[in-house]
């Protein structure tokens, strides 16, 4: 964040020109409180989603009411203002330099938290004041959510919706090969990573119709995958299984000070191997690196192919849905346990108060009031995550079981009665934490670095998994060294 104020004048006025109407928005802000005696607290939103048309109307609506309301009885104007993007960061980098900061950002993923995470605020005491019940939530979601970032331990927000990783599978090929689906709930004993490669060997199919344990299987004449992993996710969300000798993640593959690489522990070895075993070894996957796909999956995401037997992915795949029930039968079932440990990755929606902002109180009655029940369910249902507010998660069951239908009664989304929702539901209690998109120390370096050595072992271009973990731990201690030389 140091570096973002640094900025010259004129590379602010030069910015600045590109987006007038918003800092015009923050100009107006000093104009109208003076004149109505109002505070004017600003929600910008523009980080994920929330930018479409019929989300502002939502977000319009919610003003009116708390401007109407809670507004006149505090003296305070809401006011959200969106930006798209792909301009969001600069945007709020920019306002943050000119002193413009917007009181509250949201809906920020957790990747957009780690990128500013200097910015963010901590409202633990907020909540510790007026006595919110953190029990609301799923604990490993809040959870996901607190940071100790320099000696400094904070919270920086609750979840407004998140996208746990399961396990989709298509039962058809289930059918086919004679094996008996997966479990239906999370922490059946004997559901197990093994277990898993094993269904996925006898389901992997050559042009032959030889599985990989056939001495006759053709690996370059593949027709069908049996499991393609944690394709479409981070590295970390593989990673993210393993534990150390004491039961504590190593996710983050750094040190508790944030000083010291640790992507060479043997943790992470072994993650690396276990990954291009996968490929070579059991050959359930295919050889291609997660950004360009399989020749096999074609234009379609590896479930969608209808070549794909299971697959470990985030439930944002639901605009995939209606494409999957045209092709074949299908399902979602719980990750297996690995080494005794159950962790779906997951992606997590909040809302964030900055720090540079000048009216703390009364952005804090905001945030208050768009997390109670009646308008949280509002903002949820505007971005389409599952509700972390727990009284919620029934009533999500039941839409996804008969349909969705809008204000106006209108369908949205078919029902699907067969699919057991509630394994989504319930993997909230298994979020993975660090959160695979976490913040460390020179976020966007170190999450490239992962990123391609992650490519380079599916791909097969590095055979020696060991050497890419050595070479991406002295890569990543360079960009840490970096960092900290650039907070002195």
């Amino acid at each position: 964040m140091k570096q973002l104020l640094r900025k010259s004048s004129k590379a602010l006025i030069v910015v600045a020109a590109c987006f007038s109407m918003l800092l015009m928005a923050g100009c107006d802000k000093d104009k109208k409180a003076s004149k109505d005696k109002r505070t004017k607290i600003q929600v910008m939103v523009g980080f994920g989603t929330g930018t479409d048309p019929s989300q502002v109307a939502v977000h319009e609506a919610l003003a009116k009411e708390f401007n109407d309301t809670i507004g006149k009885e505090k003296n305070i104007t809401l006011e959200f203002v969106t930006v798209q993007y792909a301009d969001s960061e600069q945007k709020f980098t920019t306002l943050v330099a000119g002193g413009m900061t917007p009181d509250i950002c949201g809906p920020v993923g957790v990747m957009g938290v780690g990128k500013f995470i200097d910015e963010w605020m901590d409202i633990e005491p907020y909540l510790q004041k007026d006595r919110i019940d953190l029990n609301a939530y799923d604990e490993a979601l809040v959870d996901s959510m607190r940071y100790s970032i320099n000696g400094e331990n904070k919270l920086v927000g609750l979840p407004i919706g998140y996208y746990p990783s399961a396990l989709y599978y298509n039962e058809d090929i289930f059918d086919r090969a004679g094996i008996d689906y997966p479990p239906t709930t999370w922490g059946t004993k004997d559901w197990t990573y093994e277990k898993m490669i094993d269904q996925a060997r006898r389901m992997t199919l050559d042009k032959d119709g030889n599985n990989t344990y056939s001495p006759d299987f053709d690996m370059e004449g593949v027709t069908q995958f049996g499991y393609d992993g944690t394709d479409w996710a981070p590295f970390r969300a593989w990673v993210g299984k393993y534990f150390d000798k004491n039961g504590n993640s190593v996710a983050l593959g750094i040190s508790d000070d944030m000083k010291t690489a640790q992507m060479n522990s043997p943790e992470w070895k072994k993650a690396f191997k276990d990954l291009r075993d996968q490929v070579f070894v059991y050959k359930v996957r295919p050889s291609s690196d997660s950004n360009a796909g399989a020749a096999l999956f074609g234009d379609n995401d590896p479930l969608g192919s209808n070549k794909c037997a299971m697959w470990e992915i985030f439930s944002w795949m639901s605009y995939a849905y209606e494409g999957w029930d045209a092709n074949f039968n299908w399902n979602i079932a719980p990750i297996p346990s690995f080494n005794g440990h159950i962790v779906s990755a997951t992606n997590i929606d909040t809302f964030v108060m900055c720090k540079s902002a000048k009216n703390h109180d009364q952005a804090w009655e905001v945030y208050k009031w768009l997390f109670q029940p009646e308008n949280y369910i509002r903002l949820n249902k505007n971005y389409g995550g599952i509700p972390a507010m727990k009284q919620f998660q029934k009533s999500w069951i039941e839409e996804r079981k008969n349909g969705v239908v809008d204000e106006n009664g209108e369908v949205i989304e078919e029902g699907r009665p067969n699919i057991n929702w509630q394994v989504l539901i319930d993997a909230g209690a298994y979020a993975d934490n660090p959160n695979n998109e976490a913040w460390v120390p020179n976020f966007g370096k170190v999450w490239d670095a992962m990123e391609t050595a992650m490519a380079n072992v599916i791909s097969g271009f590095e055979e020696d998994t060991d050497k890419v973990a050595d070479d991406l731990n002295a890569e990543v201690q360079t960009y840490l060294d970096e960092y900290w030389e650039n907070q002195k």
